[in-house]
């Protein structure tokens, strides 16, 4: 006898839809995957074809479903759990970074809107000609300085803290970008670094940032700690 699955069912008897209604009006506040088996099992007993009862082993295979989804969901909360864990673990660790050195990569500058700022980079050849960008935190580029015959290696420039026409910007978190050619037009590979000591620890959206001077940096971007 051929097995007939509960949407079947549902489909050509009107009490039977009426019931999968109040079972799923039932079950949405149940948080075990057993109770919401057990309710749907029910339904599907008593609003069964007698004429063509379901076999044995459709609930079976049911039973095995269920059982996957429910071991699906304990492994995806007990990911979850650990992450929260690894996060809690990672704020505790970048807290303990305050007061220490730390070399790293990151391109922000948190200007207090007084004073200059160093931007420090690195030229992977010599540079005929280095570019560097300057934006504020809505985007809009404020400075742009061209800079001529770079030294390869790392290099550091001061930024006064003025815009293109002169004028002292206010404070901001900055970023800056850096792009270098050689003397015949090619394109030279730069790096952005930060280096400096440890003053604080900001949290954004889960990301941790290290407060180095006035810059900020990844926690995962950073290279080297020293005390």
């Amino acid at each position: 006898m051929s097995a007939v699955g509960l949407d079947n069912i549902l489909s050509n008897q009107s009490a039977a839809a009426s019931a999968a209604s109040a079972a799923s009006a039932s079950t949405a506040g149940v948080s075990s995957l057993t109770d919401m088996f057990l309710n749907l099992l029910c339904a599907q007993l008593q609003y069964q074809d007698p004429l063509d009862p379901v076999e044995n082993t459709e609930f079976a295979s049911q039973l095995a479903q269920f059982s996957s989804l429910s071991e699906l969901t304990d492994m995806n909360t007990s990911i979850t759990n650990m992450t929260t864990v690894q996060n809690s673990m990672n704020s505790m660790q970048a807290i303990s970074f305050i007061g220490k050195q730390v070399n790293g990569t990151g391109n922000t500058i948190d200007y207090s809107g007084s004073g200059g700022s160093t931007i420090d980079y690195n030229v992977g050849s010599n540079a005929a000609d280095v570019v560097i960008k300057i934006t504020n935190s809505s985007g809009a580029t404020v400075r742009t300085v061209d800079l001529t015959n770079v030294q390869a290696g790392d290099n550091t420039y001061t930024w006064d803290g003025t815009s293109d026409n002169g004028t002292t910007l206010g404070a901001d978190t900055y970023t800056f970008t850096i792009s270098a050619t050689d003397s015949n037009g090619n394109a030279v590979s730069t790096t952005t670094n930060t280096s400096g000591t440890v003053t604080g620890v900001r949290y954004d959206s889960g990301n941790i940032y290290l407060e180095v001077g006035d810059k900020e940096v990844s926690l995962s971007d950073v290279t080297e700690i020293s005390n």
